[in-house]
């Protein structure tokens, strides 16, 4: 994962995915998630006039989420259960040997 540290964005379209962001500001950026990759942000400032849009294989992965959530019987049983684990806060991940 790339690392970004003390990093401004302002009026820019940042990819979330695959990067690690620490100590980070972001004001007037679009935020892009695409689907590709994990992210973290560690301590990072978003401003307000932040926009968050989720792109490519993400977006078909939420729009297929929606689509079984409402319809109805066992596929939306298996969304609320989906989205149930999201709702869990994240496990800290642990450090290989040596780190």
């Amino acid at each position: 994962m790339k690392k970004v540290s003390g990093k401004t964005f302002d009026g820019q379209r940042v990819v979330l995915d695959g990067k690690s962001f620490v100590d980070c500001h972001f004001k007037d950026t679009n935020l892009i998630i695409e689907g590709n990759g994990l992210f973290e942000m560690q301590n990072c400032k978003i401003e307000e006039d932040c926009r968050l849009a989720v792109e490519g294989p993400g977006q078909v992965l939420l729009h297929t989420l929606k689509m079984m959530l409402y319809s109805g019987g066992w596929m939306s049983r298996v969304a609320d259960n989906v989205l149930h684990a999201v709702k869990q806060p994240p496990k800290a991940r642990k450090k290989a040997a040596g780190t």
